[in-house]
């Protein structure tokens, strides 16, 4: 378990449990990272980096933490939670939407609040656009030292924190392949950090459609490895065509999240007359009613 300097308890959990269920007559292990958290952490697996991320800017005299949030994701209330441990301030951009706001939204501004973050609504649009505004803002909102982190939260310490937790669970369970939602394709990343000969291959589903050798490229270059060959891990990406809000309904055992890693489960499910056993799915997050 990793603890943010000075506290007491550990709140990221190590060696996530690894749970296996039937799908037709295919058994398919999941790795339950969306409880890498304890009770009041968001429930999904990149805090990991997030929280040494933040202690790190802490150390170096950081008081507040920005983040510019979208509609779906759950880095805004990490980065809250984590501010909350480190004892840090939080400001979170937070998209307004003239009609048709999604309720995951509301549950998360409920959240962040929860922690003590500070709101700042912006208009709904395009992320990259708020984020330089918010950047601008910034030093305005806050006394002392503040930091906007990126988009999407992609720290090298998530890579190396995931990939130590790949590495844990490799001593146990050793797959033909190992399927996994990708957004940023920092938790791919992860993986392939981590990856050692044996371990099988590594399927990514792009929860978002994009340019998957851009894509190729940006994991490989997070991961610092390269990709194929004799001795490199080898990495497939696959496009099924999903929008980023749009949802998937597909049926599912386990909490999922059907914004990122329910797309992923449903290609699975689509394609597992092809894929050898043992088959391990890799589950970043779930939602929180």
């Amino acid at each position: 378990m990793n603890h943010p300097k000075g506290a007491s308890i550990p709140v990221v959990v190590e060696n996530t449990p690894v749970e296996s269920y039937m799908v037709g007559d295919r058994r398919v292990f999941v790795k339950r990272e969306d409880k890498a958290t304890l009770s009041g952490g968001p429930p999904f697996s990149k805090v990991r980096g997030l929280l040494p991320h933040m202690t790190k800017l802490k150390e170096s005299g950081v008081t507040t933490v920005g983040y510019v949030e979208t509609s779906v994701s759950m880095a805004g209330w990490g980065v809250a939670w984590c501010g909350s441990k480190l004892g840090m301030d939080v400001v979170i951009f937070d998209p307004q939407y003239t009609r048709n706001t999604l309720p995951i939204l509301l549950r998360h501004r409920v959240k962040w609040e929860e922690l003590g973050a500070r709101l700042v609504p912006i208009p709904a649009g395009r992320a990259k656009i708020a984020w330089y505004s918010a950047r601008r803002d910034m030093p305005s909102l806050c006394e002392g030292k503040s930091v906007l982190l990126p988009l999407g939260i992609p720290f090298p310490e998530t890579v190396e924190e995931v990939a130590a937790e790949w590495q844990r669970t490799m001593h146990i369970h050793k797959p033909a392949v190992a399927v996994v939602n990708v957004g940023s394709g920092t938790i791919c990343a992860g993986l392939l950090r981590g990856w050692a000969p044996g371990h099988g291959r590594i399927i990514g589903v792009m929860g978002r459609t994009g340019n998957i050798p851009l894509k190729m490229a940006s994991i490989q270059c997070k991961a610092g490895v390269l990709v194929g060959g004799l001795l490199g891990p080898p990495l497939e990406l696959v496009d099924p065509g999903w929008q980023y809000t749009e949802e998937s309904k597909c049926d599912c055992p386990f909490p999922c999240h059907r914004y990122y890693d329910l797309k992923a489960w449903q290609w699975l499910v689509e394609n597992l007359g092809a894929l050898p056993s043992p088959i391990l799915f890799w589950n970043i997050g779930r939602e929180v009613e």
